[in-house]
């Protein structure tokens, strides 16, 4: 039984057999689509892992500095000399597409007004916390570049997987049995059509006879 309720006509056999076509075609398109946005996620993944470990690394050593800062010098003086060092730090954003998705490039321009202080008065240690959570900016944005890409790619895919598969398991089957449903309707007819012409003519003969 066709899954469409249509009237079996030559009309709506060329319809759905166009509806098939362009069915087919976009799920040939949305196919490739998909595959393309999985290999780009995959890549995605990896350099998002290994970002991740070394944010991660990069913060640690960060707070070790600053632990063995406050050790040298005490949390007090620490404080005090924390409001003396200036770094800005600019965020500039961009985009770029991947099969019509908006994927972000992060980058970070950092302004560094060194010295914040007097070098004698102050512990090695609070230069090298300075130094390691500066340098960690462009990393914490590498990082939130690449989750955000990672999300955007992931729900394009699965957007894009379920438009594929609904072409693929409804869709494109539901077209095709309607085309058999109408086909074998007109064959049908067809075939009913010739054989009451055939019995009209031989009553026609045997009129004539």
């Amino acid at each position: 039984m066709a899954r469409y309720k249509v009237i079996p006509t030559k009309t709506n056999l060329m319809k759905l057999k166009r509806n098939l076509s362009f069915a087919q075609e976009g799920y040939e398109l949305l196919e490739q689509k998909r595959q393309i946005l999985v290999v780009e996620l995959m890549g995605l993944i990896d350099r998002a892992v290994d970002a991740q470990e070394k944010a991660e690394k990069a913060l640690e050593e960060a707070y070790r500095a600053l632990q063995n800062a406050i050790l040298a010098m005490g949390r007090q003086r620490v404080a005090q000399v924390a409001p003396a060092v200036t770094i800005e730090a600019k965020l500039t954003l961009n985009m770029r597409r991947i099969m019509g998705v908006n994927i972000p490039k992060v980058s970070v321009e950092i302004k560094d007004k060194s010295p914040y202080y007097s070098l004698g008065e102050t512990s090695f240690w609070v230069d090298e916390t300075v130094t390691r959570f500066r340098d960690i900016l462009q990393d914490l944005a590498t990082l939130a570049e690449l989750r955000i890409s990672l999300m955007r790619l992931a729900q394009e895919v699965k957007k894009t997987m379920r438009r594929v598969n609904a072409l693929d398991k409804i869709a494109i089957p539901d077209h095709r049995e309607s085309i058999k449903y109408i086909e074998d309707t007109l064959e049908e007819n067809e075939r009913e059509t010739f054989a009451t012409l055939k019995i009209i003519k031989e009553r026609l003969k045997q009129r004539k006879g």
